[in-house]
């Protein structure tokens, strides 16, 4: 299940697209359900026979794949974005508002604690509820210890950060995404180190910097 909220696209002339046709090319199947929920919001839900043939980790990896299927078919079709909440499959109609909960609970956090993050999951949002579980004294405590620097607003950067941990800290593949020179990836890496002590090549560094972001933008949402 899939909750899909799609952008206008952001190069070229603007373009009026048929988002349930687009939609239905990409989640083929004949008893395919789509909700439009809100405009350009739409719940995605289909039947799966073999729900009791796989286990869950393979359920969820094949929903992942279809999420970021779709997500790379709207950046290099339309020239858009995409923000999809993947939510865990069902089988009965309790658990299926039970999950909706979780995919609404999810959107809402993330989308305060991690805006630029494409695809979220149900399953995968503990880190989300702790940040968000934080008093305001607690993230005072925190948020002392983070380096203050310019980097935190530099959008470039934070934009750098955000591919190069989606693409699994490969340097290669951010650059392509990033559509710049493997070696001005390296220049940027390595500045970012020098600004606050952590080499996002080092997955530990990664992750620590991950959740810096998490901490800082949930004390600028608090402090509205």
């Amino acid at each position: 299940m899939f909750y899909v909220q799609v952008d206008a696209p952001i190069h070229g002339e603007q373009m009026e697209v048929d988002w349930e046709k687009f939609l239905q090319s990409y989640f083929v199947d004949l008893d395919l359900l789509l909700v439009e929920v809100a405009y350009e919001q739409w719940l995605v839900m289909q039947p799966d026979r073999e729900l009791d043939q796989r286990d869950r980790t393979a359920q969820r990896n094949e929903l992942l794949s279809k999420a970021r299927g779709f997500l790379e078919r709207v950046r290099t079709e339309l020239g858009g974005e995409a923000r999809i909440i993947v939510g865990e499959k069902v089988v009965s109609s309790e658990a299926l508002f039970e999950e909706m909960d979780r995919m609404k609970r999810a959107e809402k956090m993330s989308y305060k604690i991690d805006p630029d993050q494409a695809i979220v999951t149900t399953w995968n949002t503990f880190l989300y509820e702790l940040i968000h579980s934080l008093q305001v004294h607690q993230l005072d405590q925190v948020c002392a210890v983070i380096p203050t620097t310019p980097l935190w607003s530099d959008g470039e950067m934070m934009k750098t950060i955000q591919c190069f941990l989606e693409e699994d800290l490969n340097v290669s593949e951010t650059a392509r995404k990033l559509y710049i020179h493997r070696n001005t990836l390296l220049y940027r890496l390595e500045k970012i180190r020098e600004e606050i002590g952590y080499d996002l090549r080092v997955f530990d560094d990664a992750m620590m910097v991950k959740l810096m972001q998490f901490i800082l933008r949930r004390k600028a949402d608090v402090a509205r």
